[in-house]
């Protein structure tokens, strides 16, 4: 009876000093990104097998409750080549708070992407030509990170983000070979600055 009396108490302490979920009914926001990311694909010709290393870039969003839509610009400073990617993505988008000024951070979306590549680009790979590369497609990505927010609105943080992408061939070509799949990981620290009711 007393182990009982006992776990309810603790049981109660727990529930009650547990930080809530913090959803606000409209927020926009946007961000700017460091980090780096890499990636791998089934095929030479995947965007992923040419970029790697450092990049940076810039995020805007808007969320209705958990579901958020956004877009992001990435520019790769390392791999065989600068490259660039925008995604344009919709999914879900929440935190949990842990303190007053910190929360734990949960993505997860679907993404279409479309990358470009310099057209001067030497690559080392089987002598495929840039023209050659799946620079669009689409793909899910998600991951679990850290936010602090200070004076409301401003907000530093970071999200490793594991995903998987799926770029089409060529206008040139009609056969499913010359798509590539493959994993993609990306993280980037941010300076965010969010608005919402």
């Amino acid at each position: 009876m007393t182990k009982r009396l006992l776990g309810a108490v603790l049981a109660t302490i727990l529930l009650c000093s547990s930080p809530p979920v913090q959803a606000k009914l409209v927020e926009v926001w946007g961000s700017g990104l460091v980090g780096g990311g890499m990636g791998g694909g089934n095929s030479n010709k995947d965007f992923y097998r040419w970029v790697r290393g450092g990049a940076a870039g810039l995020e805007a969003g808007a969320k209705l409750l958990f579901i958020s839509a956004f877009i992001d610009y990435l520019r790769w400073f390392g791999g065989d080549a600068n490259a660039n990617l925008i995604s344009i993505n919709l999914g879900g988008d929440g935190t949990v708070d842990l303190t007053d000024h910190t929360a734990l951070v949960l993505r997860l979306a679907g993404a279409y992407y479309h990358g470009t590549l310099p057209s001067d680009a030497t690559i080392k790979m089987d002598n495929v030509s840039v023209t050659q590369v799946n620079t669009r497609g689409v793909g899910i990505h998600g991951g679990l990170g850290l936010r602090y927010t200070f004076a409301k609105v401003f907000s530093v943080g970071v999200t490793p983000e594991i995903g998987w992408h799926y770029f089409f061939g060529g206008a040139e070509s009609s056969i499913l070979d010359d798509n590539s799949s493959g994993w993609d990981f990306n993280m980037f620290a941010y300076f965010r600055l969010g608005l919402g009711i």
